[in-house]
């Protein structure tokens, strides 16, 4: 043991004397640099002309037509869109359900409380045996949600958004 602690010693009393030994500083910035990179520097072509401040439009002395009318494949496009379009029956989005149980009157009441909450906003019952959700609300932005999850928090502490399909009519 003596000798491990006389070792440690010896080495700690090594390190400082190193750590103060004052060492020779070496300088640059007495030293100076330069190199000529202009060869590597673009060049800007002056031969473009200035155009009159007051005039706000390019004045011409000839009449264009236009070369091809694009009217009829833009309307092609559009209707070929139009139709795809239709097809789509649902959006995907968000609600938020603020009670998920199996009592009816518990779930009633909760519906009830959320209209008071937010009478603007449609609140719903699901029922899919044996259990009632009360979802409020159709969203398809996140930000909307959590406005509005802010608000029943109060009331509802343990709501949560969910995602669901919304149906278009």
């Amino acid at each position: 043991m003596n000798k491990f602690g006389s070792g440690i010693a010896f080495l700690l009393v090594g390190f400082i004397v190193m750590g103060c030994v004052t060492t020779q500083s070496t300088s640059t910035a007495s030293k100076s640099y330069s190199e000529d990179l202009s060869q590597y520097r673009p060049e800007v072509d002056t031969s473009y002309k200035i155009v009159e401040e007051n005039s706000s439009f390019r004045t011409t002395s000839e009449n264009f037509e236009p070369e091809a009318d694009v009217t009829e494949l833009l309307n092609k496009k559009l209707d070929t869109l139009a139709e795809n379009n239709k097809e789509i029956r649902y959006v995907n989005g968000y609600s938020i359900q603020v009670y998920s149980g199996s009592s009816s009157s518990e779930a009633y009441a909760a519906r009830d409380t959320a209209r008071v909450v937010l009478p603007e906003i449609r609140t719903d019952v699901e029922y899919k045996q044996p259990i009632y959700k009360v979802r409020v609300g159709r969203f398809t932005e996140r930000l909307e949600v959590q406005r509005t999850l802010l608000q029943l928090k109060p009331k509802f502490p343990d709501a949560i958004s969910v995602p669901q399909r919304i149906y278009i009519n």
